[in-house]
């Protein structure tokens, strides 16, 4: 089961949705804990917690903690975490 990620524009209208697969979440949460470091970050960790949005300041903190994080990705998740940065970039998305 992947976490759900969806985008609103700036009138809260949604207007488009992306999965983190749960293969993907385990690879930036993995045991090391190296993603405590980063504060936006770490608010998604809990894979089962309510909620989470992200809009203005906070949107572009996150995306720049995980380009900052890319480093710390298994080799083979590397095209689905840039996926990821690339969806949650797009300049429509505002929430």
């Amino acid at each position: 089961m992947g976490l759900d990620v969806l985008f609103f524009d700036k009138n809260d209208k949604k207007i488009g949705t992306y999965e983190i697969t749960e293969a993907l979440h385990n690879a930036i949460f993995n045991s090391k804990k190296l993603w405590r470091s980063y504060l936006e970050l770490r608010k998604i960790s809990d894979y089962y917690l309510s909620d989470e949005a992200y809009e203005g300041q906070a949107l572009i903190e996150l995306v720049t903690d995980l380009k900052r994080y890319k480093l710390f990705i298994n080799e083979n998740k590397q095209g689905e975490y840039q996926n990821l940065i690339n969806e949650i970039s797009h300049s429509l998305f505002k929430k």
